[in-house]
């Protein structure tokens, strides 16, 4: 459901992003998209502007574009310290 927001809100799941006002939400959960309507802080939007945020479901698309690090490598400074660090010991 798209909706537009008329009050500027924080996002209640990360408590850092902001909602402006005449922003255009796309919002995958009815009962999340219901509770902003009741409070005030958005309306339903029945134009035709592509929405700007999508709260709820999947992640973003930039996201899933982007590789994920393996955990297990280290960085070339990483390994360089534990080697050096060994050394010392060593000695």
């Amino acid at each position: 459901m798209k909706l537009i927001v008329k009050t500027k809100f924080r996002d209640k799941e990360d408590h850092v992003t902001v909602y402006d006002p005449d922003t255009i939400l796309e919002v995958k959960d009815k009962e999340r998209a219901a509770d902003l309507i009741e409070r005030g802080l958005c309306a339903e939007y029945k134009g035709r502007k592509s929405a700007s945020v999508t709260l709820g479901g999947d992640e973003s698309k930039e996201e899933e574009d982007e590789p994920k690090a393996d955990v297990t490598e280290k960085s070339e400074t990483e390994a360089e310290t534990e080697e050096n660090d060994s050394e010392e010991k060593d000695e």
